[in-house]
């Protein structure tokens, strides 16, 4: 294959990918470690971070090191390849209440859950074996998130202090993002881990909106939907 054909080929694989290709990827569409080095010392591409290129001239886009971290997880497969697949590696738990805009939780650590046991040796990336369900991911601006209700569920899995799930918690119901029948069955696995009679998810999401400041003349009406069977309701009583 003539060197510029492959430029083409290289330039193509980035356009599918927000701009980004692993060097895998360009080895295998004939690209050495050396023609990438002199690539990059051309400026032709820009290097993200190990293993990670941008194509100079693409735009920057939002969240590109988590962006790049996620082509990492299988460096050799193609973006599209990757979601076609089950489970193609979710950005996950404070990673995903950040891309969710939920809360107001640090992510300085990437991450990710996959679908078997993985180690990362990057300080900024931490892999977590997934919990079954292909309703668990949705795709956000183009990744794998985990949905808002799995990113709460697997916050809890993990006893997120209270008050940060409660603004977790307040994000997602006040802006309608989860089914609140939904997140009252989920809460109830974890009750117990935050003092809350064991399955009682109505009672946890009652302290946790508490936590967060929503006014006690809201919540005297949600607890009243709560019993009345319109639970789902909730989320119009808190709006702000």
């Amino acid at each position: 294959m003539r060197s510029g054909n492959k430029l083409i080929d290289l330039a193509d694989l980035a356009a599918s990918q927000w701009g980004l290709f692993t060097t895998a990827q360009a080895r295998a569409i004939g690209f050495s470690a050396q023609r990438i080095a002199r690539l990059a010392d051309h400026g032709t591409i820009e290097r993200l971070r190990h293993g990670v290129y941008r194509i100079s001239g693409a735009p920057s886009v939002p969240h590109e090191q988590l962006r790049a971290a996620w082509l990492l997880i299988k460096p050799a497969v193609a973006t599209g390849e990757r979601l076609d697949a089950d489970h193609p590696g979710v950005v996950s738990h404070r990673s995903a209440a950040r891309l969710h805009d939920l809360g107001d939780l640090d992510a300085d650590v990437m991450e990710f859950a996959v679908a078997g046991r993985k180690q990362s040796r990057l300080t900024d990336v931490r892999y977590r074996i997934a919990r079954a369900g292909r309703d668990r991911w949705t795709l956000l601006d183009g990744l794998p998130v985990s949905t808002v209700l799995a990113t709460i569920d697997d916050l809890a899995a993990d006893h997120l202090d209270g008050g940060h799930l409660a603004s977790v918690v307040r994000d997602a119901v006040t802006t309608n993002l989860v089914d609140t029948d939904d997140l009252i069955a989920a809460l109830g696995q974890h009750a117990h881990k935050y003092g809350i009679t064991p399955g009682d998810g109505a009672g946890l999401l009652d302290r946790l909106l508490t936590e967060a400041g929503i006014p006690e003349s809201t919540l005297a009406l949600s607890r009243r939907l709560v019993a009345g069977g319109t639970a789902a309701d909730i989320a119009a009583t808190v709006s702000p």
